[in-house]
């Protein structure tokens, strides 16, 4: 009786999965009461050596960051993003894996940001000032001081690669730390999705917030996601003085966005073609785009809106969700001096 007992037991353990680690935080905030502004616009940033509690580095077994916080100074209108890179063999250069768009920081308060983003053992925090144009000291708090054997990897004024990409993050910034922390899931069935906050099924692998995806009809696969990613395009009437204009997307689900932007200008032969740019956004968050106007594209929109023309980029966003299906969205943007 009892040798059966003992195996039922081992029966009833071996079936049922061992219950997945809690969720960590990585990183840390300013501790200081009011954070100095400090950071350059349009700079990016990673927590390159780190020495003493509150660790930057995706520990063993990976996961998925669920949302980050950061502790913004008493500057109205700054912008900052999470941004993971992951080292290659060559010191200060990294391998870009995501973190989302840029966000709008509450000034004097501690921000906190939903995401969802597998990570691997080794990935690092970092992060990415907005507002370009904006000196050293005027922009989001990024970075505070610390203890010696911490030092942030910076770089500045220069375009971010696409997500799987490398860059450079040479500029040392010692006995400096991010002012950010991030929470840090376990993934058990490795769907993407973290078990405690995102996946009600931290068992089975889907699509469907971490479920199988349900529906289907004659001649689909039953369970398969056939749905067309959608997204929001909204492209107001921008100055060109900067070189830069910026739409905003807003998708209805977890998707990679590309961006293709063209410039016919009237009574010319010549159709400008503006740099594709992509970028990852999650459901229901806006992400901001920024395109770059080259100087004879400026001249071009300058000499037709002289001659009483109103040029107007015809913008195409291309969406791909996490099961392969692509979707469009294509608008218009009005251009002035």
């Amino acid at each position: 009786m009892r040798r059966i007992s003992v195996s039922l037991f081992l029966a009833v353990f071996l079936a049922c999965p061992l219950p997945a680690g809690a969720a960590t935080t990585l990183g840390q905030l300013d501790p200081a009461a009011a954070p100095g502004a400090s950071c350059a616009g349009d700079s990016g940033w990673v927590q390159s050596a780190e020495t003493g509690a509150g660790t930057y580095v995706v520990p063993a077994g990976g996961g998925v960051i669920t949302s980050w916080s950061h502790k913004s100074n008493t500057q109205s209108g700054r912008e900052l993003a999470l941004r993971i890179w992951r080292p290659t063999a060559t010191p200060t250069v990294y391998t870009l894996i995501g973190g989302g768009g840029f966000q709008i920081l509450a000034p004097s308060t501690v921000n906190t940001f939903a995401v969802r983003l597998p990570v691997l053992a080794g990935d690092r925090l970092g992060l990415r000032v907005g507002n370009p144009g904006i000196p050293i000291g005027g922009g989001a708090s990024c970075v505070f001081s610390s203890a010696v054997g911490n030092t942030a990897g910076a770089v500045f004024f220069l375009a971010e690669p696409s997500a799987g990409a490398n860059m450079t993050l040479a500029a040392p910034y010692t006995s400096n730390r991010l002012n950010v922390t991030a929470k840090l899931e376990p993934d058990a069935d490795h769907d993407g999705f973290g078990d405690e906050t995102q996946d009600p099924c931290p068992g089975v692998t889907g699509t469907a917030n971490g479920c199988a995806a349900t529906g289907g009809g004659p001649g689909t696969t039953p369970g398969k996601d056939t749905t067309a990613p959608k997204a929001k395009l909204r492209a107001r009437r921008q100055a060109i003085r900067q070189g830069r204009v910026r739409i905003v997307v807003t998708p209805t689900e977890d998707v990679k966005i590309s961006v293709i932007g063209r410039l016919p200008i009237a009574r010319a032969a010549k159709v400008h073609r503006l740099r594709k740019v992509t970028r990852t956004a999650k459901a229901n968050k806006s992400v901001t785009v920024r395109l770059h106007l080259a100087k004879k594209m400026r001249r071009a929109v300058r000499r037709a809106l002289r001659n009483g023309q109103r040029p107007r980029i015809r913008l195409t966003v291309g969406l791909v969700d996490a099961a392969g299906n692509r979707g469009t969205v294509k608008g218009t943007l009005r251009l002035k001096r």
